[in-house]
């Protein structure tokens, strides 16, 4: 089954942000260790500043008309 990557960060962010899961379970979703990942972005941010690059922005709010997609697809699926 196809996955859209754009909606899946979308899903991820609104889950850790919304506390109904961890970054634990997140990376472990992509078989990937957190406490690894977290070192590494730590270590690239760190570098980033020392060399005077700005770190790559956070992602924009879902515009209304991508709200209401996700929702229809989300009542697709509950009809399927």
């Amino acid at each position: 089954e196809h996955v859209d990557p754009a909606k899946e960060a979308n899903a991820q962010a609104t889950r850790l942000a919304s506390n109904t899961t961890t970054l634990a379970a997140e990376y472990a979703r992509q078989g990937k260790d957190w406490e690894t990942e977290l070192r590494q972005r730590a270590k690239e941010k760190k570098l980033m500043e020392e060399l005077g690059l700005t770190a790559p922005q956070e992602p924009a709010e879902p515009t209304e008309d991508e709200d209401e997609e996700i929702d229809t697809d989300v009542e697709h699926r509950k009809a399927a």
